[in-house]
């Protein structure tokens, strides 16, 4: 049968119209991609930073301890601990029990692949973690564009994308799992609710395939727990073993992978930057309020982890919180007034699921980089208020509270997406600097000790770059026979006790190695008066405590100090320069 043009126009008007809005829906995709290339260059363009070096010496079976292609995430065990301890690759004080091992095969899989296939060229390493970012940003923007209207999804998908919560998995290839587990977390959640709106079975089986390569990435899969129970009794429609399953279809592997990270004893014990809840649940639960705020105020107002910190006072974190609180209410209030009553449910269900994602990740000293999850819901719903603020019927209202709902969303738009976007090129710069300038430190420390064989390196006064060294050194080709790092602090007076001895002091308020987030030890294991340690070559004696921690150590070294083969150094903003002790009898400080 033929129609008539009259008969057709109508239906090809709406095909030509439909198509050319998903033309700039994906323009528009296209155009927030280009912004992230942009945005996160600065890490993009990172060298190896932190773990990537003992990634890069476990791919090259340097390491001390053999790792396999799933177990690259393994960094501390109860079969190499001593090991590492000898050699001075974990510090004095670590604590005796001390386990850092995480349940990462998929991730773990791809770092070893990659390193086989292109080396360690860590821009071709970068483009793989982008590319995990770009599937993140793909299946947000799905999801965001089944319940958000086109242009809240937009904005929606630009908070997303450009949130400085991404800076440091991009820059940090060690912290890939973080875009893998979020990528494929978020696809399942999309193909949940494409099952659950009847497209088809075949969608919760991908759903399923989805949640379980997630969980093997990483634990932050478990951050998606939140969406996956809020988002499966949103729906006003569907029966309720569809909701029941929309749920299942995440917890089913959550628990398994749980349970096998549980039976091959993953986890984390001893660590004062880890707090496994289900190891150590008294600690976790105190340290709870002050991480989940911290990581609330980070997500809401898309800061950086220099904003607020541990010496931040808790009335002030507590206040901040509570604003923050405060403003999202009423902002909501108002966007929400002409919203249909399903997209207020899923809405609501997307806020639910951001506030629980903090859970998981509060075992983990509070960082943007642990937020990629939590910003799903972050952007779903600043996105939405902005546009009904600005763009909806109650914008054209003159009023008080409509001025002041715009103020509001006013101050969401520029956290988000100016101070945000600019804060993730900063914080990716400031990576730059830093793993630049360390790896010319490592070059330069390489050639001074290659000529001494098997040299005993001793840092008088390290900071951060003192733990990765010897494995950064390793990947140089020039790893020393032993790494003694005798403090972790800022200023320190060295006092010279005898040709084997020597003494470490730090100002009463401080502690010769930090006593809360410290990676080796937890708070709770406190060192008193009179406790030594003993590892190969030298002993520690604690002479003095003071509110902070150990202020007051002896170190008795079997070697003279100052022996043929000992190389005696401090960390500096300078690199690791020369820092020989004092002569019997005198002091010398050390400062950063």
């Amino acid at each position: 049968m033929t129609t008539t043009p009259s008969e057709r126009e109508p239906s090809e008007a709406s095909g030509s119209a439909k198509s050319h809005g998903r033309g700039n829906r994906h323009w528009a995709l296209f155009a927030v991609i280009f912004a992230g290339i942009v945005v996160f260059l600065p890490a993009l363009r990172t060298p190896f930073l932190l773990d990537d070096y003992l990634h890069a010496s476990m791919v090259r079976q340097a390491y001390p301890a053999a790792r396999g292609p799933f177990d690259l995430y393994n960094f501390i065990d109860d079969a190499d601990r001593t090991i590492l301890l000898d050699r001075g690759m974990l510090p004095w004080w670590s604590h005796a029990e001390l386990r850092v091992r995480f349940f990462r095969p998929l991730s773990s899989a791809l770092v070893w692949a990659e390193h086989q296939l292109v080396g360690e060229r860590p821009l071709w390493l970068h483009a793989h973690s982008f590319a995990w970012w770009v599937a993140a940003v793909i299946a947000a923007h799905c999801l965001f564009r089944r319940r958000l209207s086109e242009r809240a999804t937009g904005f929606a998908t630009a908070i997303f994308a450009l949130a400085p919560c991404h800076t440091l998995p991009l820059g940090w290839l060690a912290n890939r799992e973080a875009l893998i587990a979020l990528a494929l977390g978020t696809f399942g959640l999309l193909e949940t609710e494409r099952w659950k709106e009847g497209e088809g079975i075949r969608h919760a089986f991908i759903a399923l395939v989805a949640f379980a390569l997630a969980a093997l990435g990483g634990e932050y899969a478990l951050c998606l727990g939140g969406y996956a129970l809020a988002l499966s009794f949103a729906h006003e429609r569907g029966r309720r073993r569809f909701k029941l399953g929309g749920f299942a279809l995440f917890a089913a592997p959550a628990a398994v992978y749980l349970a096998l990270r549980a039976r091959l004893g993953y986890g984390a014990t001893g660590s004062g930057f880890y707090v496994d809840p289900l190891r150590d649940p008294l600690l976790f639960v105190s340290e709870a309020p002050r991480r989940a705020m911290t990581l609330f105020i980070e997500a809401w107002l898309a800061l950086d982890s220099d904003t607020v910190t541990s010496s931040t006072p808790m009335p002030v974190v507590v206040v901040v919180a509570l604003g923050i609180v405060a403003l999202l209410v009423f902002a909501w209030r108002r966007a929400s007034v002409e919203m249909a009553r399903e997209k207020r449910r899923c809405l609501a269900a997307m806020t639910f699921g951001s506030i629980a994602a903090l859970v998981p990740v509060m075992a983990v000293l509070p960082s943007p980089r642990l937020l990629g999850a939590s910003m799903l819901g972050v952007a779903a719903l600043v996105g939405e208020i902005i546009d009904g603020a600005w763009f909806g019927p109650s914008s054209l209202a003159r009023g008080r509270r409509t001025e002041l709902s715009g103020l509001v969303a006013l101050a969401l738009a520029f956290a988000h997406l100016v101070h945000g976007p600019g804060t993730s090129w900063i914080v990716g710069r400031q990576f730059q600097r830093s793993a630049t300038n360390f790896a010319v430190h490592v070059e330069a420390l390489r050639k001074r000790i290659a000529h001494l064989g098997d040299a005993e390196v001793i840092v008088v006064r390290g900071a951060g770059g003192s733990f990765f060294m010897p494995f950064a050194l390793d990947v140089a080709g020039a790893l020393p026979a032993r790494w003694r790092v005798l403090s972790h602090t800022g200023h320190v007076l060295a006092q010279r006790r005898g040709p084997n001895t020597l003494e470490l002091v730090v100002p009463p308020d401080q502690s010769v190695f930090p006593s809360y987030g410290n990676l080796f030890r937890d708070q709770t294991s406190a060192i008193r008066v009179g406790d030594t340690f003993s590892v190969p070559g030298m002993k520690a004696s604690v002479l003095e405590v003071g509110t902070s921690g150990p202020r007051k150590v002896r170190f008795d070294f079997d070697k003279p100090i100052g022996s043929p083969g000992q190389l005696w150094m401090t960390e500096s903003r300078e690199g690791f320069p020369e820092a020989l002790p004092p002569p019997e009898g005198f002091g010398k400080p050390f400062d950063p």
